[in-house]
């Protein structure tokens, strides 16, 4: 029998767009479905950052971008594990690719302004908190363009050589653990892409490509350690220990 479809509170208004990618696999977690399917304490990996991501007060709506053969779990999380109704679009062959498809799909909303901001965020780091969310939203929104990082302590850029790269005090620059969500001006990140795509660029990250074609700045955010990426088996292990010990819930 058929389960009647959760009522939900009605929709924060807000100019944002919260873009969440699930274009992974479970191969290398062990699973035989995508990793952002699987079950963290009582729902999907991935309803853990768009839940987050929906109640953060300045974004108006959720686009879930995932593979063509996970569209039905997708709809099962739009429909069961999640507080606010979701765009479900499918996304391309690259992470680069699948962000240009959501970017697209919300063109018009950036042309007209109803959208003003784009934060992209990976569906594999479900503990991203509300307030690291909240403050990359700020800074993009100040800046034009946001990313949060963990400096790297223990990761050194080499120079000539044998040597160390150093700044200009002649001390070793820091380094950053970059994470998601990262946020940009909509409008101009959308034409990056679009730059992006007719030069054949590829990035590692959002952030990569609006270096490239933007003349933004794009500041950093102190990241969370606990705004890790799931990747191995042991790393959902990990985010299973850190919901139990900081009694967290999804939404």
């Amino acid at each position: 029998m058929t389960q009647p479809r959760r009522s939900r509170p009605p929709r924060l208004h807000g100019r944002a767009a919260g873009v969440v990618l699930a274009g992974g696999s479970g191969t290398r977690v062990g699973a035989g479905i995508n990793k952002a399917f699987l079950s963290l304490a009582g729902r999907s990996i991935a309803a853990w950052g768009l839940n987050t991501l929906a109640a953060v007060e300045g974004i108006g709506l959720l686009v879930f971008v995932v593979r063509p053969e996970d569209l039905e779990h997708a709809r099962f999380v739009d429909s069961r594990e999640t507080d606010w109704p979701l765009e479900i679009i499918t996304g391309g062959e690259t992470r680069q690719e699948s962000e240009l498809f959501a970017l697209r799909h919300l063109a018009d909303r950036i042309d007209s302004g109803a959208v003003d901001t784009v934060l992209i965020h990976d569906a594999a780091r479900p503990l991203v908190s509300h307030g690291l969310v909240s403050a990359v939203l700020h800074a993009a929104r100040e800046t034009g363009g946001a990313v949060p990082g963990i400096p790297a302590d223990d990761i050194a850029a080499a120079g000539p050589g044998d040597s160390l790269a150093a700044g200009p005090d002649g001390h070793r620059g820091a380094l950053v653990r970059v994470q998601t969500p990262q946020g940009f001006h909509a409008a101009t990140i959308l034409d990056a892409y679009e730059a992006a795509a007719r030069d054949g660029f590829v990035g590692t990250d959002t952030a990569s490509c609006a270096e490239e074609y933007t003349d933004i700045p794009v500041t950093w955010v102190r990241g969370e350690e606990t705004n890790f990426k799931i990747t191995y088996a042991q790393d959902l292990l990990l985010a299973q220990d850190v919901v139990s010990a900081l009694g967290l819930r999804s939404g």
